[in-house]
């Protein structure tokens, strides 16, 4: 059966597709895979629970968001009836408190045997608390309590100008912001990414990245999804478990933030020559920040395969895709609208650099309940990314920075991406951020945070390295080592953390 309108709803997409009924939609190590009829059976299952429970189209249900294969279903099940709010299950009390009054959260959905801090704030504020159970049989079967009566009605599903989720920029910024994300805005998300991907009811994605953040809902669940593919998910994934699970569970692909890529790159140098040849893999994506040249190549080159980075946000979905790649490039823009606009708020010609801002279908009408950011976000219709770059004259787009981002050293403007990449270069280097503290008479000044691969590595070291690779106005006046870089969900590093820190 398919709709003449389109698929323009979660609901479309899972019970509209062309989707084979028998083709297995979600596998996990250890469990029988579940099929998509068996997947359009439990989000209808899961629909007419919560209807039952009093929750019906728009209303807002938090769902606790470990990594694993019910997780996946749970939020496709509520997206489709409802509105999804992802949950990071590590948040302590005080941050729940402050996304429950933020979003007027109607009822949270949580693993049975989780003692989590947002049971303890749902029962401050009088919220229901639905349970699910895993049967532990068949990956992403589970069960709900409290279970819908004998009495259910026909389960009532989202249109596609409902809300089908809610995402918070963590950013790179200590305030968040809360971006709603229409029915039709997500599903025209998915054919705008799968078609240049060529992806297929043949691939395989290994989901490796939290679901409550945008990457982990997109393009490893929702694309898969609605090409009719299979989506792996793991449980507590970390980089010594990569190898092994593309020995066994065979991907044809996966995306990750620079974070994990890197992490999975010094894994993968620890297996025998030979043992990577003819893997399984066909695509490597990457999101959230540019790929670090060292990490690029080494996945090219122990894989195989080429490593295409994708330029995206909360608040528009994907804007470029680099395939095919060009190094250095996020990619040819595929969102509808782009432009770059210079100083004086006119279009830039190629190689000009300026402001990246974008308008189309899939751009959010604005931040919720923060009509100063809104006035700030957008300037004539056209929504302001916040990143600087320019476009080449093949219409390939480069990211310069972020505009807040940039610093301000006496009136020179230094990008940070610039001199993160140039130390994360250096072999002794594992990761590190760059970001602004305050001096009395620049205003601003350099500094850096280092994880060193071992102490060998000085201060001193790492100045003269820098001074061979940049103008010394650029060296930061301070590096500090550290044991870990301060990051979002999705791997983009916390500048602010930094400039708080040593300021």
């Amino acid at each position: 059966m398919a709709k003449d309108s389109g698929l323009l709803s979660i609901y479309d997409i899972i019970f509209f597709g062309n989707q084979d009924p028998d083709h297995h939609a979600i596998e996990s190590p250890g469990l029988l895979p579940l099929t998509y009829r068996e997947l359009r059976e439990q989000v209808l299952s899961v629909v007419k629970t919560l209807n039952t429970n009093g929750l019906h189209r728009n209303d807002r249900i938090g769902v606790l968001a470990p990594a694993g294969p019910e997780t996946a279903v749970l939020i496709v099940s509520v997206m489709a009836g409802f509105t999804c709010i992802p949950l990071n299950p590590q948040n302590n009390i005080g941050e729940f408190e402050t996304i429950f009054s933020q979003l007027q959260i109607q009822a949270i959905v949580v693993p049975h045997d989780c003692e989590t801090a947002a049971r303890v704030v749902a029962g401050v504020r009088n919220i229901p608390v639905i349970e699910w159970v895993p049967f532990n049989i068949k990956a992403g079967k589970f069960g709900l309590k409290p279970a819908a009566s004998q009495e259910a009605e026909e389960a009532e599903f989202a249109t596609e100008s409902d809300i089908s989720h809610i995402l918070l920029t963590s950013g790179t910024t200590s305030r968040q912001k809360i971006v709603p994300i229409s029915q039709r805005q997500s599903c025209l998300l998915r054919q705008r990414r799968t078609k240049p991907l060529k992806i297929t009811k043949n691939d395989r994605c290994l989901h490796i990245v939290p679901f409550y953040h945008g990457m982990g809902i997109g393009l490893p669940l929702l694309d898969i999804l609605f090409a009719g593919g299979t989506i792996i998910c793991t449980k507590n994934f970390i980089s010594s478990d990569f190898f092994p699970l593309l020995e066994t569970e065979r991907p044809t692909l996966y995306i990750a933030g620079p974070a994990h890529h890197q992490g999975i790159l010094r894994e993968l140098k620890k297996v025998p020559p030979g043992a990577l040849k003819n893997n399984s893999l066909r695509l490597i994506l990457s999101s959230s920040a540019l790929l670090p040249d060292t990490v690029y190549h080494g996945l090219e080159t122990l894989l195989g395969v080429p490593v295409v980075e994708q330029y995206a946000s909360s608040e528009t979905g994907i804007i470029s895709l680099n395939f095919p790649p060009r190094r250095g490039s996020v990619g040819i823009p595929v969102i509808e609208h782009l432009q770059i606009l210079n100083d004086n708020g006119t279009c830039a010609g190629p190689y000009e650099p300026g402001e990246i801002v974008v308008r189309g279908e899939t751009v959010f009408s604005g931040y919720e309940n923060a009509p100063d950011e809104n006035k700030a976000a957008f300037i004539d219709g056209w929504f302001r990314t916040g990143d600087m770059g320019y476009l080449d004259d093949k219409g390939y787009l480069f990211i310069t920075g972020r505009r807040k981002e940039l610093i301000n050293k006496g009136g020179q403007k230094i990008s940070t991406e610039e001199i993160d990449n140039i130390l994360k270069s250096h072999p002794l280097v594992r990761d590190a951020m760059t970001f602004g503290i305050a001096e009395a008479v620049l205003g601003e000044d350099i500094a850096a945070m280092v994880v060193p691969v071992n102490m060998q590595i000085t201060e001193t070291d790492l100045r003269m390295f820098l001074l061979d690779r940049l103008i010394p106005s650029k060296v930061p006046r301070r590096i500090y080592f550290v044991d870990e870089i301060p990051r979002n969900p999705a791997g983009k590093p916390l500048r602010y953390k930094g400039t708080e820190r040593y300021s």
